[in-house]
């Protein structure tokens, strides 16, 4: 009998370590029966909340779009970062989860500049928790603020699903387990996955110098830029193994940005441009404008050729990742006509904004680039 309790003792103990291995059991996250949730952060702080909180508040660059993605109820949203709410109207805006959602203007701005937390407004709130995107805030910041207020700080991460999916996908998986979403969380991540896989599928088996070299011009970092801000780990570029001429530039931001010299675009002379739309709101109109006025850019390659073609901004306070998905289908299918001829990039725009956002979103966001997404540019 005691040999027998012994391994059923042993059995149940190697169980429980591999639990605790894989995941499934964390000592750091859990619910007790008082209705909060012990949760392990973003930057490793341990945070007991509201389980499933009735009153959030969000600060970040662009932070509140993680909460649109997981199918989080907006009108628990009482109080969010002054840069998703600080306009009166979507006129112009670029980020499709406001697109699909203009009922965020109404929300009330939680500071007076982007990333700002009033304490004052925040205690005013009612939030029952404040969410901080590690992006624009640190360890530092959200200890003080919880001091400060008396009220739970979460961090979060955002940035770029490309560099960083590991860590995004903990931030799904938080958020989802806060509010009880963990089922639209995997559904969410396999989505992804299941689009990369498909447009993986679609590349042909050529070696680089068989392939057309490009670049992405006007790529957006607070604020617009012209035709030197680019990528050079660009998503579509790179799940489509395009040869990117910018490919081996170091030294680029969290997000990908990198400014480059003239000097370099003209000596690299991609066969093709990608401009990214964002550009439209760069000092003098951007990439567009400065390869129809500047002499030296008409003796490009793709400007001679007429291989210059429009993309929609991959980054609009942070990365609008739904929109870099969309943009691998038109660009796989200026590159690789014969495998992407079953897609019209509009309407798998329309597809992943549905599923992403909750709305088809692509007209609006066309309409607000001067309709010219998703076509040849005359140069």
């Amino acid at each position: 009998m005691n040999i027998k309790k012994t391994a059923i003792f042993l059995a149940l103990l190697c169980v429980t370590i591999f639990c605790f291995s894989a995941g499934c059991i964390d000592p750091g996250n859990g619910e007790s029966n008082d209705g909060t949730v012990t949760i392990t952060d973003a930057l490793g702080r341990t945070v007991t909340i509201p389980d499933n909180p009735e009153k959030i508040a969000v600060s970040g660059s662009g932070a509140l779009r993680y909460f649109v993605y997981l199918n989080v109820d907006l009108n628990r949203v009482v109080i969010v970062d002054y840069g998703d709410c600080n306009q009166t109207t979507t006129v112009g805006d670029s980020r499709p989860y406001r697109l699909a959602h203009p009922e965020m203007l109404t929300i009330p701005a939680l500071g007076s500049t982007c990333s700002n937390v009033d304490a004052e407004k925040l205690m005013a709130s009612g939030a029952e928790v404040l969410f901080l995107s590690t992006f624009t805030a640190t360890l530092e910041n959200a200890n003080e603020i919880q001091e400060k207020t008396g009220i739970p700080v979460v961090m979060f991460y955002t940035g770029d699903y490309v560099t960083d999916a590991d860590k995004i996908q903990n931030t799904f998986r938080m958020i989802g387990t806060i509010f009880h979403k963990q089922e639209r969380t995997e559904a969410l991540i396999n989505y992804f996955d299941a689009i990369e896989k498909d447009l993986q599928s679609r590349v042909p088996s050529v070696t680089d110098d068989q392939k057309p070299t490009v670049y992405i011009a006007g790529v957006s970092y607070r604020g617009g830029h012209g035709i030197d801000g680019t990528n050079p780990y660009y998503y579509p570029f790179t799940v489509l193994k395009a040869n990117n001429v910018a490919g081996d530039v170091t030294g680029s931001e969290s997000i990908g940005y990198v400014q480059v010299a003239k000097e370099q675009i003209l000596d690299w002379d991609p066969d093709i441009l990608f401009i990214d739309l964002s550009t439209l709101s760069a000092a003098g109109g951007g990439a567009i404008a400065e390869l129809k006025n500047d002499p030296s850019y008409k003796e490009l390659t793709a400007v001679k050729t007429g291989q210059v073609y429009a993309v929609n901004p991959h980054t609009s306070y942070v990365v609008n990742f739904e929109t870099t998905l969309a943009n691998a289908y038109y660009i796989g299918k200026i590159l690789y006509p014969e495998t992407f001829s079953d897609i019209d990039p509009a309407a798998k725009a329309d597809e992943i904004y549905t599923f992403v956002d909750g709305s088809p979103v692509y007209e609006k966001l066309k309409e607000n680039r001067q309709g010219l997404s998703y076509q040849k540019l005359e140069i």
